[in-house]
Formats: C-alpha cells, sequence, structure tokens
C-alpha cells in the first residue's frame, strides 16, 4: 500500500527541511554527504516515504543539529510510525478517508458544513448503518464495520481529555431526510440535541429560508491543528480531495464564516430539531 503520512509525518517533513535549509545545505549537497539518492531527500521532505529514527540521525549528524533538537525529532519519527486506531478498518473506508481519520485524530478544531445527511461525527449507529446500506456501499458486513468507525470517530468529541472543538453546520433538508424511518430518526435527533449541549460543540442548522449562500457548491471540512497548517477536506463520489494552501484554507474559512451568520444560531437549532423529531409520525 502507498504510505500514508500522519500530521506527524508531515510535521516530521516539514522539519527535515527546514534543518537542512538551516544547514545551509541543497537537496544535491545532502544527498551526496549522506550518500543517499537526491530523490530520497525529495521524497523524505514531501512526506512521500517513512522515516526511520536511524534515518534522522544521520540527517541530524549531517545537519548539525543540537542534541536538544535531535531527540525531538526522532520521537516525532517514531511517533508517526505509529498506526492509527482505523488501520483495521481499511478495507471498508472510502479511497483516502483514512488519511482524514488521521487528521481529525489529531486536530485542535473541526468546522464542517454538511448538506445531505447528518455528518458521520454526529450519527447514530442506527442512522449510520441505514445510511450505508441505503447508499449500497457494500454489504451488511462491510456497514456494520463501517459503523464501527463512524462510532469510534465520536470518543474525540466526548473525550474528557482534550476533547475534539466541533462546529458544525448541517442544511435543514439533510435533517428533514428520513433514513431508516421514524424510530430512527427521533434517536438520531436526541443524539444530536445531547451533543449539541457539550461544551465543545456548536451546532447550527442552515434553514431552507436562507436561499442561495455560499457553500452551495457543497459540504466540506476545515481542520486546524496545533503547529501544522490547515487543512481543508472535500469527498467527492470516488473519493476525497486535500487541500493545504494557505490561500485555500484562507477562503474556506470565510466561507464558513457566511454560514455561520445566516444559519440558526444554536439555540434556534436544537427548537428546530425538536419541532422536526415531533413533527414524526
Amino acid at each position: 500500500m502507498p504510505y500514508v503520512p500522519t500530521v506527524r509525518g508531515r510535521r516530521l517533513a516539514h522539519e527535515i527541511r527546514r534543518i537542512r535549509e538551516a544547514a545551509g545545505l541543497s537537496g544535491e549537497q545532502a544527498a551526496r554527504r549522506l550518500g543517499w539518492d537526491q530523490s530520497k531527500i525529495s521524497r523524505m521532505e514531501n512526506a512521500r516515504m517513512r522515516i526511520t529514527s536511524g534515518e534522522v540521525m544521520e540527517l541530524c549528524e549531517v545537519y548539525s543539529v543540537t542534541a536538544e533538537e535531535r531527540e525531538e525529532l526522532v520521537r516525532l519519527a517514531r511517533e508517526a510510525r505509529r498506526q492509527g486506531w482505523w488501520h483495521p478498518y481499511r478495507a471498508v473506508l472510502k479511497t483516502g478517508f483514512g488519511q482524514f481519520l488521521g487528521f481529525e485524530a489529531e486536530a485542535a478544531t473541526y468546522r464542517s458544513y454538511d448538506a445531505q445527511v447528518v455528518p458521520g461525527l454526529f450519527q447514530t449507529g442506527d442512522y449510520a448503518r441505514a445510511a450505508l446500506l441505503g447508499s449500497r456501499r457494500g454489504g451488511s458486513d462491510d456497514a456494520d464495520r463501517a459503523v464501527q468507525v463512524r462510532l469510534a470517530r465520536q470518543a474525540r468529541v466526548t473525550a474528557s481529555d482534550r476533547p475534539l472543538n466541533v462546529w458544525q453546520i448541517v442544511e435543514e433538508a439533510a435533517l428533514r431526510r428520513v433514513v431508516g424511518g421514524p424510530a430512527i430518526m427521533r434517536g438520531q435527533f436526541r443524539r444530536l440535541l445531547e451533543l449539541g449541549e457539550l461544551a465543545n460543540v456548536s451546532l447550527q442548522v442552515l434553514p431552507l429560508t436562507a436561499g442561495v449562500h455560499a457553500a452551495i457548491d457543497g459540504s466540506f471540512v476545515l481542520l486546524t491543528f496545533d503547529g501544522y497548517p490547515d487543512v481543508l477536506y472535500l469527498e467527492h463520489l470516488m473519493g476525497c480531495v486535500y487541500l493545504e494552501e494557505p490561500e485555500e484554507t484562507h477562503a474556506a474559512s470565510l466561507v464558513f464564516d457566511h454560514l455561520r451568520a445566516a444559519a440558526l444560531n444554536t439555540g434556534d437549532s436544537a427548537s428546530l430539531i425538536r419541532d422536526l423529531s415531533d413533527s414524526l409520525v
């Protein structure tokens, strides 16, 4: 399988480039001193290969970094090699989604707009299973395993230690779409209200009356980190796209601000969710 870097792996790649440049060496000069191909230096610095702690030690020797900095880089290399909790579920993950889970696991803030269904981070097991089977993504066994992934993701939201800060905007139309029947929807609405009461969660509904809005082109997730650039995640039929250029993530942040202004506040959003639940027959 191709190498999929974690946030720590990408941070390590960034640091390796930084210490080379601080040493005043070109990629070609560094490769020559190490006895490596220049392409290896390039792959390391662009997070296209896994970097061992031994390789980090060699780089630090050539770049003459301090013992303290070398120790930090070796620690980062060891942490970057750890497999995420989602690794056993790779077979049922959409192409590229494992990388998203890696980002999500280390993010400080999660801002998201969802247009079609209740977002996965908020779904109940029953709702998730009905949505997966309804979209014909594999059989029932695959759906059950995919549901486990969606529920496991929620541990970051409800954690007592370093919970994920979530700001979620969801279309009213997505809440009105009946997935799995009235009983499942009532349970889903209860779950939304419960999560919306958490101190680290802000849940807003974008009403149908908002009309055409800033994110009319589709759903997105914007993740922010401590010490790493923002990541914009866009999903499509066959996979997903990650954007990290500052102008791209900044544009997404502005769109999200427009959505927040157009959406109902958290109190009115909760009232609408209760009304939708009460209206189910």
